[in-house]
Order: C-alpha cells, then sequence, then structure tokens
C-alpha cells in the first residue's frame, strides 16, 4: 500500500511538467506584458500612452501598415 502512495506522490511532484497556461486572463497578460503597441482603448486611455510612450510612426497619415 505504501508503494502506491509514493508513485503517487512522486508523479505529482514539483518535478512534472506542466502544460502551459491558455486561459483568456494568461493571453491577456502575455498582450499586456510584451510591449506592443495597443490596439485598442478609450480616448483617454490614448492620450494617456502617447504621454508616457509618444505616438508610434505606424500611427500617423500615409503609414503602410501596424
Amino acid at each position: 500500500m505504501s508503494n502506491q502512495k509514493d508513485q503517487t506522490i512522486k508523479n505529482v511532484g514539483p518535478d512534472t511538467v506542466k502544460a502551459p497556461d491558455s486561459s483568456l486572463d494568461a493571453k491577456a497578460f502575455d498582450r499586456a506584458m510584451s510591449g506592443k503597441v495597443p490596439r485598442t482603448m478609450t480616448a483617454w486611455e490614448w492620450e494617456q500612452w502617447y504621454a508616457e510612450h509618444g505616438k508610434p510612426e505606424s500611427f500617423t497619415p500615409g503609414s503602410k501598415s501596424l
């Protein structure tokens, strides 16, 4: 009986490999931390973002793409 318990403890120990988190929270956090230019914000959020980061060249008229 103790062998089965020991084996179970080994299987769920800290050395087991965990699957990457694919939840919406994890994806939102990854996007927020990526450093990429956001795609959607309110006008006030854009004003604050421009004040902190400057206006990207891709946002100027006549630019080709984001």
